[in-house]
């Protein structure tokens, strides 16, 4: 199941560097087009997006490799199947926010110049503006306290075994 999931993530990987670097490519044309540029906050986003896309591609094919060494050597039993599925998620989770930072920069054509008036916007509309950082937070730090909740259980379970500080010992800083 965990090498399934290495490759779905990569997948994600893959889709949403694909679509990030068509995202920009067409805002730096529509906006060539209507003879504006990106603002500097965006200017980053076409270097790593546009320029640099191989080393994007690159990075998620070198994860993927490592994902998968880590689902072969836990079936040789040198380390837990956890890890596999940590660097899988991860991956995700890494494609998602980029995905955000996307998203973020095709929206800063739009943002409209200081000073001018704007009519107030519903309550929930304001919150739901900031509600996308603050539950992806939420989501990631479930999800560690998740993970360490069953690495702890996993470790009183099996009386022999190690603890979740031995796991990370052997695990981490061999």
């Amino acid at each position: 199941m965990a090498l399934s999931f290495a490759g779905v993530a990569y997948l994600v990987w893959a889709v949403t560097a694909g679509v990030s670097r068509s995202v920009v490519q067409g805002l730096i044309h529509h906006l060539a087009a209507n003879g504006r540029t990106l603002q500097e906050t965006a200017k980053a986003l076409e270097i790593v997006f546009v320029q640099a896309g191989v080393v994007i591609d690159l990075l998620g094919m070198a994860w993927l490799a490592g994902s998968l060494f880590l689902v072969i050597w836990s079936s040789r039993q040198r380390c837990s199947i956890s890890w596999a599925w940590v660097s899988a998620i991860g991956q995700a989770i890494v494609a998602a926010l980029g995905a955000v930072l996307v998203g973020w920069a095709a929206y800063q054509p739009l943002i409209e110049a200081p000073g001018r008036i704007v009519q107030a916007s519903p309550t929930l509309t304001k919150v739901s503006a900031i509600s996308l950082p603050v539950v992806v937070v939420i989501a990631v730090v479930l999800w560690v306290v998740v993970l360490a909740w069953l690495l702890v259980e996993r470790a009183r379970f099996n009386r022999r075994g190690p603890t979740l500080r031995d796991g990370l010992r052997t695990n981490l800083f061999r």
